[in-house]
């Protein structure tokens, strides 16, 4: 008897076809560089994968995407998002607490030494070691590392996770000291507008000036109102990157740009999440998802001949972000920055 073939994330032609190259063609072409650096992308095998319970699929709309997301399907999918362009991505494993992290991440890197398209992080545990996190590093050509808050299994309440306990002072040290790149996600309830994070990152930035810390989805502010606290509060700390991952509120990219600058705005995707089709609605601080597939969070529904012509989520972040970077009056030249530059800066400061 076969095994059957894990299902995957990927881009239907014949929608790819009539909806999105339209799309990309008509809103995207002229205003994209003709590089692109998505700077968090996730990659791993399905075997190495634990599967989310269906409680947490309707719980978390990201848990609802299959995680089977091998190197060189990554790439393919990222040529057709991108078609007549260059394209090249920092990947890294899905940071789950009950994945198989060590051999996700010997995963990870073997792809990146093998692809000149793919550059890696390392998933990393808050207990681990810096001087074996530093063998790893090395040996594995790993451009830095990816905490996580959910990996701080010491801590019972998930929401009372601070920095330092998921991405540990030694940890902190051994990235200041390698000149490594961090992608953070910010945690709590409150997120990029908690004041304890913005003590918290004020104080790692100054003491550890030498890390390249990029903070994820704009500190997982989908809305203005977590976004403009907390942009405001860290408008000043210029050691500070972002990534817009998956964020797809042209409100929030337009106030990044105006108080972050291109300089320290860098292009991401969240693949493979975001090959998801739909667009995003906002109440409060509340972001509202609609996508036409039937995921278990998925009960509340727009039309079918509105469905149809839903296009990728990450093509709705790209469309936010040419409507802020024109009402911001960003040049080719910033753009391109952001798509593009921001990310090959980080990368090529890395010396390992």
């Amino acid at each position: 008897m076969s095994i059957p073939e894990p299902v995957m994330m990927d881009v239907d032609p014949e929608r790819y076809e009539k909806v999105d190259l339209p799309l990309f063609m008509a809103e995207l072409d002229d205003f994209l560089p003709d590089t692109v650096y998505d700077f968090h992308v996730h990659l791993g095998l399905d075997e190495h994968h634990v599967p989310f319970s269906e409680e947490t699929k309707k719980r978390s709309w990201p848990a609802a995407i299959p995680r089977h997301f091998p190197a060189e399907h990554l790439i393919d999918v990222q040529h057709k998002l991108f078609p007549g362009r260059k394209t090249r991505t920092l990947g890294f494993p899905m940071p789950n607490p009950e994945n198989n992290l060590q051999a996700l991440n010997e995963y990870v890197s073997r792809q990146a030494k093998a692809s000149p398209e793919l550059d890696a992080l390392y998933v990393v545990r808050p207990y681990q070691s810096p001087e074996m996190l530093e063998k790893l590093i090395r040996e594995g050509s790993f451009l830095g590392l990816k905490p996580y808050m959910g990996l701080a299994s010491h801590i019972e309440d998930i929401n009372a996770v601070r920095i330092d306990d998921y991405l540990p002072p030694a940890h902190q040290q051994l990235a200041h000291d390698m000149g490594l790149i961090v992608i953070l996600h910010i945690p709590g309830l409150e997120r990029l507008r908690d004041p304890n994070t913005h003590a918290d990152l004020k104080r790692i930035t100054k003491s550890y000036p030498n890390m390249k810390l990029v903070i994820a989805h704009i500190g997982r502010a989908y809305t203005i109102t977590f976004a403009k606290p907390g942009l405001e509060a860290l408008q000043d700390v210029e050691g500070l990157y972002y990534d817009f991952s998956a964020n797809l509120n042209e409100e929030v990219l337009e106030l990044a740009l105006r108080l972050v600058e291109p300089d320290r705005l860098v292009y991401a995707s969240d693949l493979p999440i975001t090959l998801m089709r739909g667009v995003r609605e906002y109440d409060g601080d509340r972001y509202i998802n609609f996508t036409d597939e039937d995921y278990p969070w998925n009960t509340d529904r727009k039309p079918p001949e509105v469905e149809a012509k839903y296009t990728f989520y990450i093509y709705e972040q790209l469309l936010a972000f040419k409507r802020a970077a024109q009402c911001v009056g960003l040049s080719a030249d910033e753009v391109a920055k952001v798509m593009y530059g921001n990310a090959l800066e980080l990368v090529e400061s890395v010396k390992l």
